[in-house]
């Protein structure tokens, strides 16, 4: 089959830009560090990355979730513990209010002291987190949960509980009920009674004069009672305290998790789409050699004359 000299000049034009056309994209390739420069280099591999892309997105926005919640179990923790020493001191204080050599003016210096822990759980009951929102509203977030209306301390809050996605498959609680961790507590005489109904009893029994055998009576059964619901308001907030720490210790748990999904998805990644340097370079120099010898190969076909045939 004849080839005609405008053929066969087209043909090795075609030839030189295909192989300038390699050479310029492998050039691209490393210039890049990407294999895949568009979606019709390696389509598979183009949605994989895509894939592991998304999933990697997706970890990182759980790892920002995890921060925020642990940010918040940290103030709830800091909270507990504040609660819990308070407790603890009024307990003592109860304990010492039932010393038979105590005076009136004794158990009054002890009902003050009182009134200040009250007034600092009160304080500790409406703590905001970095955002301003009430760490025990429930849902009501905005709504201040706790408030003295002149017949008691009442709470405003529901008993929601708001939820991270802390991983694809987990969601934690970042925060507790006012009434879980204030009100639902077991009172020594049946049901329930709030930690402030519980100190502001005991304040009111302080400040109440002891006139007869009546009176005494009175002091030591409602003495004795507050001691047990104070106990009972203990155990109450050491029990959500553990359930926070619970929480952080599974977030902590997660975060290495995460951090291991980190290191496989870039691993990943740079499998499918980044340069193999010493594979791209090598390529390179094989294809200028191949581009240099369809140069000459062209050169000479196209030096070639019908004499040259006759010759």
């Amino acid at each position: 089959m004849r080839v005609s000299s405008n053929t066969s000049y087209e043909l090795g034009i075609a030839a030189l830009n295909r192989q300038q056309a390699t050479q310029v994209k492998n050039l691209e390739q490393i210039s890049s560090g990407r294999r895949i420069l568009t979606p019709s280099d390696n389509p598979a591999a183009h949605v994989r990355a895509l894939e592991v892309s998304q999933a990697d997105a997706g970890n990182t926005q759980y790892a920002s979730n995890r921060q925020q919640a642990m940010a918040g179990f940290g103030m709830l923790e800091s909270i507990l513990g504040d609660v819990t020493n308070l407790l603890q001191n009024a307990q003592e204080l109860a304990v010492y209010a039932g010393n038979g050599t105590l005076t009136g003016s004794g158990r009054s210096a002890i009902a003050t002291e009182l009134r200040g822990n009250l007034d600092e759980l009160m304080g500790l009951a409406n703590r905001t987190d970095g955002n301003g929102q009430y760490l025990f509203s429930g849902f009501q977030a905005a709504t201040k949960p706790f408030a003295d209306t002149g017949s008691g301390i009442q709470y405003f809050g529901d008993e929601g509980v708001r939820m991270v996605q802390v991983s694809a498959s987990r969601q934690l609680g970042v925060n507790e009920s006012g009434r879980e961790v204030f009100e639902r507590i077991p009172a020594s005489g049946g049901g329930y009674q709030s930690m402030f109904k519980t100190l502001s009893d005991l304040i009111g029994i302080l400040e109440t004069p002891q006139t007869d055998a009546a009176g005494k009576a009175a002091f030591s059964t409602g003495l004795s009672a507050a001691q047990g619901n104070l106990s009972n308001a203990l155990d109450n907030v050491l029990r959500v305290h553990a359930s926070v720490g619970t929480r952080m210790k599974e977030v902590d748990t997660l975060n290495e998790s995460g951090d291991d999904l980190t290191i496989q998805y870039a691993q990943q990644l740079s499998e499918l789409r980044d340069v193999d340097y010493a594979k791209s370079i090598s390529d390179l120099t094989q294809q200028q050699a191949y581009l240099e010898a369809t140069q000459k190969a062209f050169l000479k076909v196209q030096g070639l004359s019908l004499f040259d045939y006759i010759r």
